[in-house]
């Protein structure tokens, strides 16, 4: 796929994984696994095989990460940044760089990765995004990439496969974050698969089902692109993303199953997945912990001075970094991005 273009989606804020993860370096310029590689240097070892260099990929952040970019991944150039002047979610992002990539190379098939995924078995992952450009270009398609659920997962949106296409499916319909009792009957039907956020299609494609299906936000974009005033403009778009804008809407969705471990690391709960676990420890810990019947926990230590020590305590996540320490029950980390609109945290502790 010599031709093939991949976008780095990067601007996140990662808040879920406060407070290792910050406004000012959030999770997707962190090496959370201590592998000595950040997810998103991860990220473009990964699918820079897919393309024929370096000039064929592009990432997409905000304007106070173009330094972190620049600093971890010093073979993109420079002008293959495309810089958001605000975070509006992933529907204004990627039509902003949609608009910017057709500018200069046409009609290109492109992918959108997100920055802060674990994906194992990369030979796997590259067959599926194989697949996926094929499928886009043969039917002028939207296509996605769904993972085989491996468990009920209620923090994922899911997949519903349709009539077979080729080396995927028609989508039959994409399902919100479910119940318990349905994420078990959806692993149950096996018909179901995660929403990985993948994404492989046609610019022409992709800005076609845009103007369509989100004109409110195409209109005044596509103006203030032609006429050099996306900063002006980019502010006031709806924040939305893109399944809720157009691929929950569109007749041309496709799914390809991606038969590769895959986690998308949302939560500080992921690292029970990340990381490989003490035999002799029932905790997931990063750094020093000492406990006394204590399991189920996650501890993470930044600095190798601090220790941390549990006495009977069970499923909290206990953070220290700096002069933030959280502690929270594991069924709540979901809260957290709430938690840092309390304006007592900004002030006590800024980013």
């Amino acid at each position: 796929m010599s031709d093939f273009i991949a976008v780095i989606m990067a601007g996140g804020k990662g808040q879920r994984f406060w407070p290792l993860s910050t406004v000012a370096q959030p999770k997707q310029f962190l090496d959370l696994s201590h592998s000595g590689q950040t997810l998103i240097q991860g990220t473009l070892e990964r699918i820079l095989p897919l393309t024929s260099g370096p000039e064929r990929v592009f990432v997409a952040t905000a304007e106070r990460y173009t330094p972190l970019v620049r600093q971890q991944l010093p073979e993109i150039p420079a002008e293959n940044l495309l810089i958001e002047p605000v975070g509006r979610d992933s529907a204004p992002a990627v039509a902003l760089a949609s608009l910017a990539i057709h500018q200069r190379h046409g009609d290109a098939i492109v992918g959108f990765f997100s920055s802060d995924h674990r994906i194992g078995n990369p030979e796997c992952f590259m067959e599926a995004v194989r697949a996926a450009a094929a499928l886009a270009e043969a039917r002028k398609g939207l296509v996605t990439i769904g993972i085989r659920p491996t468990r009920p997962a209620t923090g994922y949106g899911y997949i519903e496969q349709g009539p077979r296409v080729g080396a995927g499916f028609k989508v039959a319909r994409f399902v919100e974050k479910p119940t318990l009792k349905k994420a078990q009957s959806y692993l149950e039907a096996e018909t179901y698969l995660w929403n990985a956020g993948i994404f492989v299609w046609s610019l022409g494609t992709i800005l076609t089902e845009l103007d369509t299906y989100a004109p409110a936000l195409m209109r005044p974009l596509r103006r203030a692109f032609e006429g050099g005033r996306v900063d002006a403009v980019f502010p006031q778009l709806t924040r939305v993303s893109i399944d809720y804008a157009v691929m929950e809407h569109t007749s041309r969705a496709y799914v390809v199953p991606g038969e590769f471990d895959w986690d998308d690391i949302g939560y500080w709960v992921a690292l029970e997945r990340l990381l490989k676990r003490n035999a002799d420890d029932p905790n997931t810990v990063v750094g020093r912990h000492v406990g006394l019947e204590a399991s189920g926990n996650i501890i993470y230590t930044e600095d190798s001075e601090d220790v941390v020590v549990t006495l009977g305590v069970k499923n909290l996540v206990i953070v220290k970094r700096g002069k933030a320490i959280l502690l929270v029950r594991k069924d709540r980390v979901g809260d957290i991005k709430r938690l840092l609109q309390d304006e007592r945290l900004a002030e006590l502790i800024p980013d």
